[in-house]
């Protein structure tokens, strides 16, 4: 039903890999995805992939601190009142968008709706084969088919060299295998409108959950129109509550349904014309467009 759809989204939907390094030392990988709008090179993605840069922006002021109070509070001879920084703290952070040497300039992040988009320098527009078509906002209705696509289920993994003092992803990682998973529009979500007022909290409720590596990748019907861009997934309990025996013990589970949310077409749209930021709609002749 999708493959010929999940063709073309492959060729634009590309991996984001997320390093970090802790004051322990460790060192850990996580992925997801993000979607090349048009031949400029801007992209969209989930807003929530930006979580750990803002939490290694705060952890270096932290850090900071930590070093300039000691260095207030020195004693020749006792190291004992050297305040210890949390081990969890990141020192390092890197974002690896697709490409070596591409980095995203230009980037807006809307936490409250969990989208953001940017441009990424340098950008080769041959890199992409084919650029995604969006779904008019007005022709999407409950019940069409849809697939979700990303990297789910990749075995990701960095190395850090102190030497460099730079990140690379481990041999053998790249490249990460797409995965995609089908569902149906179930409903429109609306959770009001952002703190700016300038967008509608719109989303798609897919019958599928959305899967770890899959957030910032399309969702996008038969024809691969884009509906909407995988941010979330809800869990709605359905009061079942099952008894299984445990090691001797009996314990009760919920039964939940898990279900997938997409940022909506209609938010996404308004925000990459609000922006300047072209791209292609289904059934606009001119090729690329910006919503007034």
């Amino acid at each position: 039903m999708f493959a010929d759809a999940c063709e073309k989204a492959a060729k634009f939907t590309r991996p984001l890999i997320i390093s970090t390094r802790m004051v322990s030392g460790t060192v850990v990988a996580n992925c997801g995805a993000f979607v090349v709008i048009n031949e400029d090179g801007w992209i969209m993605t989930a807003g929530h992939m930006f979580d750990s840069f803002v939490k290694f922006q705060n952890d270096q002021n932290k850090i900071k601190e930590v070093e300039e109070l000691n260095k207030r509070n020195s004693t020749p001879g006792s190291p004992n009142n050297q305040i210890k920084p949390d081990p969890e703290w990141l020192t390092n952070h890197s974002f690896w968008w697709g490409w070596d040497g591409c980095r995203l300039t230009n980037v807006y992040v809307n936490r409250q709706i969990d989208i953001a988009v940017g441009k990424l320098e340098p950008f080769d527009k041959n890199w992409i084969k084919e650029y995604p078509v969006f779904r008019n906002p007005e022709t999407m209705r409950p019940g069409t088919s849809l697939c979700r696509l990303g990297f789910p289920f990749a075995n990701v993994n960095s190395e850090f060299d102190s030497k460099l003092n730079s990140f690379h992803i481990t041999k053998g990682t790249l490249p990460l295998p797409l995965f995609p998973n089908d569902g149906i529009h179930t409903r429109n979500v609306m959770r009001g409108k952002s703190k700016d007022g300038n967008y509608d909290m719109l989303y798609i409720e897919t019958s599928s959950p959305g899967l770890k590596g899959q957030s910032g990748g399309p969702i996008y019907d038969r024809d691969c129109k884009i509906y909407a861009l995988q941010v979330q997934t809800a869990h709605f309990p359905l009061g079942f509550q099952p008894t299984v025996e445990n090691e001797g013990k009996r314990v009760v589970e919920n039964q939940f349904m898990n279900v997938g949310l997409g940022v909506h077409g209609r938010t996404i749209q308004k925000i990459l014309g609000d922006r300047g930021i072209k791209f292609h709609l289904e059934g606009d002749e001119s090729g690329f467009r910006i919503i007034d």
